[in-house]
């Protein structure tokens, strides 16, 4: 009988056990470096968000930072330019507190001749080109009945300052009692006037005319004047839109500074900026209906006698900066404004504008009035003129709130747009939840097909794994050679894996997007809530539009003194 011969198959065994280790290896290597790319894209995404709450935080920052650079600045310019102020134009502080005190001691009697001549030569000496010195010196000599020196003063001070010195003794020879004087002061003021051009210390005979503290006479010149610089400036649209636009500005300009209420809406409206802008608008109308609202309402008490009414219009003409210090103070101001809005140079800057036309050394009578209704300390003037001022620049004030209405109307933005991870969506009020929520669920469902079609099926492996299977088989068979079968259990495990990682895959996917799913309902819940505490609360201060111009349409001349009540009703 032949003998049967068996071929050595021990080097094939090992072989294919070596095939069998480093298909092992590789596929352990494939697993790792498939958990490894779902590491990376979690990373990914994380990183992307802390990258975005990152630069949001330092633009935070920036803007922190420059205005508490912008408030320290301010702090030292402000010191250094009030110190600049007192070594400039400490003095003429000075002379005027004394004009004040002369006048008062004049009335009381307490304060001798000596002491007048000495105290008013004095000032001259130290303050030799500033009008009001000599016009003390006046003033004490015609007291004195030393008319030589009267004279002299009385010219020397007129040759420094004809207009202040006029009205100066227009309103001496009032306090005085000194009737025919006043009145020839007073109509060698008007010779000054040009409607076109009135000098800051108009205020302040207009002070006195609506307070009653001149003679009947005086008012009625006045009437006379100021009515014919009305038509003549109301004939010509240009001075009238200036007023106008003026208001407007101011009435933009006193928006209120925004709290954190919507806080989502900040973080997700990519509109967030035109919707601040327009609730910053709404909520200036309650501002508003309060300030015109204070204008007349502390106008209303001030029933005071003619001396006290005098005194106060007096002290407010020495006590006027000098034209000199105008450009020192208006520094000063700004500096101010940037302290009370803690660095915010933008908004002091806006405000400042607004204010600016004040600090002009000459303005038309309609400028005058607007300086008078804007700020009427800075003005010159007091609540009383401040009230008469906007009564008489009514019919434009409320062109100028319709305007402003009507921007800010037409700024509302129409819709809400969001875009919450990636989803981009639109709400005019937030009325329509479902509507968005059962988009937000579309969009990521569509998401989820995306990604998981990224995620292809492991047709290599598993056909590799097949392969090796199958020759195993048929080796095994072919060849009787059992540990061939050892090929079908690699190439079953490597498409099991193959298979296993790309399901464990998909797992992470779908987990991770049903997680960010949740996060971005919440947040749009969030969003469309504040939406409608928004449109609501936008809607509230709207309505505040009507009682403001209910107001502005109601104001009469019953709202000054009686004195008042007459100029008003003639001028207008």
């Amino acid at each position: 009988m032949a003998e049967v011969s068996y071929a050595d198959l021990s080097g094939i065994e090992n072989a294919l056990g070596a095939i069998s280790s480093g298909l092992n290896t590789l596929s352990s290597n494939i697993h790792v470096v498939s958990d490894g790319v779902e590491s990376l894209n979690v990373k990914q995404d994380s990183l992307e968000s802390e990258l975005r709450a990152l630069a949001s935080r330092f633009d935070d920052f920036v803007e922190a930072d420059l205005m508490h650079k912008a408030l320290a600045l301010a702090e030292t310019r402000l010191g250094n330019y009030r110190q600049e102020l007192q070594i400039r134009f400490g003095f003429y502080a000075e002379i005027r507190r004394m004009a004040t005190g002369i006048l008062q001691g004049v009335d009381s009697g307490i304060v001798s001749d000596a002491t007048l001549r000495s105290t008013t030569e004095e000032v001259t000496i130290k303050a030799p080109g500033y009008w009001l010195a000599p016009a003390l010196v006046a003033i004490a000599s015609w007291i004195r009945d030393d008319k030589d020196t009267c004279g002299k003063a009385t010219k020397e001070c007129l040759k420094r300052d004809d207009y202040k010195s006029t009205l100066f003794f227009m309103l001496v020879m009032r306090r005085l009692g000194r009737h025919d004087a006043c009145l020839g002061w007073l109509q060698r003021y008007f010779l000054h006037q040009n409607p076109y051009q009135l000098d800051r210390e108009f205020i302040v005979v207009l002070e006195a005319i609506t307070t009653g503290v001149f003679p009947p006479a005086s008012r009625q010149l006045m009437m006379g004047e100021c009515k014919k610089w009305l038509d003549q400036l109301t004939g010509s649209e240009d001075f009238v839109q200036e007023q106008r636009s003026q208001w407007v500005a101011f009435f933009v300009a006193s928006g209120p500074q925004l709290d954190d209420r919507y806080p989502q809406l900040k973080k997700f409206a990519i509109n967030w900026a035109l919707l601040e802008a327009s609730l910053r608008a709404a909520r200036t109308h309650a501002l508003l209906h309060a300030y015109f609202e204070s204008v007349f309402e502390s106008s209303s008490d001030l029933s005071q006698e003619v001396r006290v009414q005098l005194d106060e219009i007096l002290s407010l003409l020495v006590t006027n900066f000098d034209d000199e210090e105008l450009p020192w103070h208006e520094k000063v101001r700004l500096n101010e404004l940037i302290i009370k809005l803690d660095g915010d140079v933008k908004s002091a800057q806006a405000m400042m504008d607004t204010e600016k036309h004040v600090f002009q050394e000459n303005v038309d009578f309609l400028q005058l009035l607007t300086n008078a209704a804007f700020n009427p300390e800075l003005a010159g003037a007091t609540k009383t003129t401040q009230a008469l001022a906007v009564s008489i620049s009514q019919p434009w004030i409320i062109e100028a709130y319709d305007t402003f209405t009507a921007q800010c109307r037409n700024n509302i933005p129409p819709s809400i747009e969001l875009a919450i991870d990636g989803f981009n969506a639109s709400t005019k009020d937030g009325s329509d939840e479902k509507a968005l929520l059962a988009k937000q669920d579309e969009f990521y469902k569509q998401l989820l097909r995306t990604e998981l079609a990224k995620l292809t099926f492991p047709y290599a492996m598993v056909a590799i794994g097949s392969l090796i299977g199958v020759a195993g088989l048929w080796g095994a068979f072919a060849w009787a050679a059992p540990m061939l079968a050892i090929l079908v259990i690699i190439g079953g495990i490597m498409v099991g894996m193959a298979i296993n990682n790309n399901n464990k895959a998909k797992e992470k996917v779908k987990n991770n997007l049903a997680h960010r799913k949740k996060a971005a309902r919440g947040v749009l819940r969030a969003c469309i809530a504040e939406t409608v505490d928004y449109r609501r609360e936008h809607g509230a201060e709207d309505m505040k539009a009507e009682g403001v111009r209910q107001l502005l349409t109601s104001i009469t001349a019953e709202d000054f003194s009686s004195h008042s009540k007459e100029v008003a009703r003639n001028i207008i």
